[in-house]
Formats: C-alpha cells, sequence, structure tokens
C-alpha cells in the first residue's frame, strides 16, 4: 500500500473539489482522485444562490465571478392551470446576492478541480476508485486503477465517497434506498443559440433572458438553459417506461419530436442547430443512502442521496454538503471526544436538507400543478421562524436555502406574512384552504414563539412542577460555531402538519431535560444534579442552569409548570 493520507477523497465534481479544498486549507494532506481527464463532458447546470457560501468559503467564488458565465436572476415556468409563463426572481427574497450562474459544467468543474490543487491538493486524474480497503464497520482507504491499467491501494484516516450518481460505497455496501415517485429519465443534448427568452415570452425585464425555463409536456418537462452566449442546454424528463424499448437512434429522434413540439421550446430555439452528435441519457431515480458516514468514511454529493433536477438543486446540495462534512472534520480533529456527535450532525442535517428538496419534488409531480399550491408546499417546508409570504417561501427553497441549511451571511432573509394574513389573503381571493393547510396555520401560531399565559420566572420555574409538552422531544446535536462545532441540546416540536421547530440549548441543560416528569419540582431537579456533580467546578453553578434552562423551555412553550 501507498503511505497514507488524512484524507481520500473518490471523486472531483464540485463535492469533492469543494471538501478537498476545505481540508487542505486546514493543513491536511488529502489526494483526491478523479475517473476523468477535466474539462469533462457533463449535462449543464443551472445554479441557485445556495451555492455561494460554499464558494465563498473555499475562495473559489471570485473564479467563479469572473468566468464570464450566464447570470441566472431567477427561473421562469409554464406549469399549471394554463400555458401563461410566470416567472420568480432571486431578489424578491435576496436584494443583496439576486443572481447565480448559467455553467458549463465542464469549465466549473475544472476550475473547482484546479482550485483545490492549487490548495495544495495532490490532484490525481485518469484514476478510477474501485472500491474500499476494509469494510463498512472499519474504511481505511480505496482500491484505485491508474489510466494506464495498474492497480493500488490507497489508505487514509479518511475516506470520502463523491462519485456521484455511481455512489461506489452506497453500492458496494448496499445501502441505496430508490424513492420510486422520483424515477425519472432525462435526455439531453445542445444547440447553437437562437431566440431570448425574455424576447420569446413578452418579459419587460431583459434579465430574465438569463432564466432557465421550466416547461410542462405531455410526456413529462423540458428544461431551456442558456448556458452561454452560443450554446444552450435542452433536455427532456419523463417517464423511464415511455422509452424503454427505444433503441438510441430511435431516443435521438423522440427528444428531438418532443423538444420541436413543445412551442415555446420551439420558438426560443427558431433559427438554432442542434449541435449534439447525439442526445444523451442520464438516470434520474432519486435515492437516499442509509447513511451517509460510517467509521472510518464518509458520502457526499450525489454520492449520499441524489433529488430529481426539477428544482436545479444538485450542485448547491452537493458542496453545502462538503462544507457541512468540513466542519464536522474540523471538530472532530480539534475534540475527539466529539467526533461521533460531530458526524452524526452532519448526517441529520444533511439528510434534513436533501428531504426537504425531495418533498417539494414529489409535491411537483404529484399532480399540484398550480402556483398557489405550489407556493403553499414551500411556505411548510420554509423557516417558520422567518415569517416568509408563501411566494417568498417558495423563491427560499427554489434558490437552495431550507430551513437547516444555515447559508451564512450573504444570503439575507426577507419580511412577509404572518400565519393570519395568508388567511385573510386567501379569504379575500375566495380561494378555500384545504384541511392541513388550515392545520398548518394553527400549527404555525402555536409554535415555540406561542409561550405560555403567563411570564416564567425562576422563582416559579424552581417551585413548580414542570413537564414536557406535547410532540416535544430532545437530542444531544451540535451547532455551528465559525468553523467547528459546539455541542448544544436540541429541543423540537414536530407539528402533525408542518415542519419540526427547534430551539438550541446549552448542553449541560440535558441534564434536566431528562429529570423532567411532572413530579418533581425545579428545585428537587437542582439537588438532584447537586448530588451529581458534588466537587465539580459546575457545582455552584447547578441552580441557576436548572432555572435559566426551565425558564427559556417555559417562554417557549416546550414545558408546562404546574
Amino acid at each position: 500500500m501507498s503511505s497514507g493520507y488524512d484524507a481520500l477523497i473518490l471523486g472531483g465534481g464540485p463535492a469533492g473539489s469543494t471538501l478537498a479544498t476545505l481540508l487542505a486549507q486546514d493543513g491536511l494532506r488529502v489526494a483526491l482522485v478523479e475517473r476523468e481527464y477535466m474539462p469533462r463532458p457533463h449535462v449543464g447546470e443551472s445554479l441557485i444562490p445556495g451555492v455561494l457560501p460554499a464558494l465563498d468559503a473555499t475562495g473559489a467564488l471570485p473564479l467563479v465571478e469572473q468566468a464570464g458565465f450566464t447570470q441566472k436572476f431567477g427561473a421562469t415556468y409554464i406549469w399549471g392551470r394554463t400555458r401563461e409563463p410566470w416567472t420568480v426572481k432571486f431578489s424578491e427574497v435576496y436584494p443583496d446576492q439576486a443572481f447565480a450562474w448559467q455553467v458549463d459544467r465542464g469549465r466549473f468543474d475544472k476550475l473547482l478541480l484546479d482550485h483545490a490543487a492549487a490548495e495544495g491538493v495532490e490532484v490525481r486524474q485518469g484514476v478510477t476508485a474501485l472500491g474500499p480497503v476494509g469494510s463498512a464497520d472499519d474504511v481505511q482507504g480505496a482500491r484505485v486503477r491508474a489510466a494506464d491499467g495498474r492497480e493500488t491501494a490507497l489508505t487514509a484516516d479518511l475516506t470520502i465517497d463523491a462519485t456521484g450518481q455511481d455512489a461506489l460505497f452506497g453500492r458496494v455496501f448496499r445501502t441505496r434506498q430508490y424513492n420510486t415517485a422520483l424515477r425519472h429519465v432525462a435526455f439531453y443534448g445542445h444547440w447553437s443559440v437562437g431566440r431570448d427568452l425574455d424576447e420569446v415570452l413578452g418579459s419587460d425585464d431583459a434579465k430574465d433572458a438569463g432564466n432557465i425555463l421550466i416547461v410542462t409536456v405531455p410526456d413529462g418537462w423540458i428544461w431551456h438553459i442558456p448556458i452561454a452566449d452560443t450554446m444552450r442546454s435542452v433536455g427532456l424528463v419523463t417517464d423511464p417506461e415511455a422509452v424503454a424499448n427505444l433503441s438510441a437512434a430511435n431516443r435521438t429522434d423522440y427528444y428531438l419530436e418532443q423538444v420541436r413540439g413543445c412551442p415555446e421550446i420551439a420558438a426560443l430555439l427558431e433559427g438554432s442547430e442542434w449541435v449534439s452528435e447525439r442526445v444523451e441519457a442520464l438516470s434520474d431515480w432519486s435515492f437516499f443512502c442509509s447513511r451517509f458516514a460510517g467509521p472510518g468514511y464518509m458520502q457526499v454529493g450525489d454520492a449520499a442521496c441524489f433529488i430529481d433536477p426539477i428544482l436545479s438543486t444538485g450542485v448547491t446540495l452537493a458542496v453545502n454538503g462538503a462544507l457541512r462534512a468540513a466542519r464536522a472534520i474540523r471538530t472532530g480533529r480539534a475534540a475527539p471526544w466529539l467526533q461521533g456527535l460531530a458526524m452524526d450532525w452532519y448526517e441529520t442535517e444533511y439528510r434534513s436538507i436533501a428531504t426537504d428538496f425531495a418533498d417539494l419534488a414529489e409535491h411537483w409531480y404529484g399532480g399540484h400543478t398550480d402556483a398557489d399550491a405550489w407556493f403553499w408546499r414551500a411556505k411548510k417546508l420554509a423557516d417558520p421562524t422567518r415569517n416568509f409570504s408563501m411566494r417568498q417561501a417558495f423563491i427560499h427553497l427554489s434558490a437552495g436555502v431550507t430551513g437547516t441549511q444555515g447559508a451564512g451571511g450573504r444570503l439575507r432573509s426577507a419580511g412577509g406574512y404572518s400565519p393570519r394574513q395568508l388567511e385573510l389573503i386567501y379569504e379575500n381571493l375566495s380561494t378555500d384552504l384545504d384541511s392541513d393547510s388550515q392545520s398548518e396555520i394553527s400549527d404555525a401560531e402555536a409554535g415555540f414563539g406561542g409561550g405560555p399565559a403567563r411570564a416564567p420566572t425562576a422563582t416559579s420555574v424552581l417551585l413548580g412542577r414542570p413537564r414536557l409538552g406535547e410532540a416535544i422531544s430532545f437530542r444531544p446535536h451540535m451547532a455551528e460555531h465559525d468553523e467547528i462545532l459546539r455541542p448544544i441540546t436540541r429541543v423540537t416540536r414536530l407539528h402533525p402538519n408542518a415542519g419540526p421547530e427547534h430551539i438550541e440549548l446549552p448542553i449541560a441543560a440535558l441534564a434536566v431535560l431528562e429529570r423532567l416528569d411532572g413530579r418533581r419540582s425545579g428545585l428537587d431537579i437542582a439537588a438532584d444534579l447537586r448530588d451529581r456533580y458534588a466537587g465539580t467546578p459546575i457545582e455552584a453553578d447547578l441552580r441557576d442552569l436548572v432555572a435559566a434552562t426551565l425558564t427559556r423551555l417555559a417562554e417557549t412553550g416546550a414545558v408546562d409548570i404546574a
């Protein structure tokens, strides 16, 4: 075997390059192996603002800004009750960062990989990862094959699978779980420049020319992405059964027929030419691996989970997963006793974000085809503390920022309507809310922020007998703190028809929560803890800890004080 590395990255796409760069910047010895030679052919990509925090963190953001990619200020949809297009603009929620980019993935991926090499990553192109060294209970590196056919084993303290939809470790460990509701196939190719979106759809905003257009057609939906001034990426997403028996040549004919048969796409491609040699096919069967991390390994990007591309979330999910992975690794190295909790944080947060996107994609395909239904679903998934209107919530999610993402300082939230105002708007529009939506409004109004009928005091919580409220749970967790994570206690209220709400308490509060049974008073709990921690430095502060914890929980309605 070769000499070991601190980290071995398998795959040089956005997730692998981003994580490799961050770890190298932390001073780790990092190797990255990539099967192809960059630039490699790849389906054109429509980025969203959620990609910015990770690009900023690695130092690659100025390189992307200077690359001349088409600016994307929003997205336009023809999907709903009529053929009338509707557009969302990122500026409606993010005035300080109103755009992302439409990128040629060949150039974009090479830019990120070259940046990783410049930051000290040992990059090996033309090297294929074959499988892990060791087992799922003890990964020690990976077996690889060079371009000349020679095979070897590379060892590392930590091996990261960033092999994309190949999901090497997911296949080997048999942990991939497919979402049959999101099983599709995509055919795509490139066209020379045609007409601009704003011209074809009659927009009075020239910035709409850079938007992605998503159009529903009888067999599925079509994307149109202005990758560059001279190139358009056009793809068809359809049911695999519709094309299962087609030959390669017939698939191309089918694709061209669908594209040219869509009036809006045909208008955009007027005067353009099909420049690809053949139609490319991409399996789009969404999946999650049952584990994103284990002893000696992690999975990141599409290797951990792949979500339907309807909201263009792929690269954003990948690079922000890499950003979280770096923080978890950094925390585990700085405080080895927190490594397990840090890896749990990585998987929990990453899976939560991906689940939000998958939920939204399922809603799209589930027949909820008018814009209002879309906006309400987004309102459910967006962070309830941000008080978004339904439209802002949809833009918030379609920009790649979910309630748990913590996107950082470059993206700021905007105000919106209260749940009651939303209800009034629906009433004034003579639009009925279904029972689930009514329940969500009630839940939102009764959230953590609702508070108790009477403000708690330190005396009242210490003398009273606290009991956890309904649907309240708690667990040790981690929170982002500068470049590492810090241990916390997370208290969660789970609403039956809406997403969970969280509050964060110091990790020491866990001992208080474990003793809430409705029989003991706050003073009893303090006495119990004093017996446990007698003679330790925290003994003198236990009463204050109990009072502060119970006051905070009572203020938010998470406990009842009898």
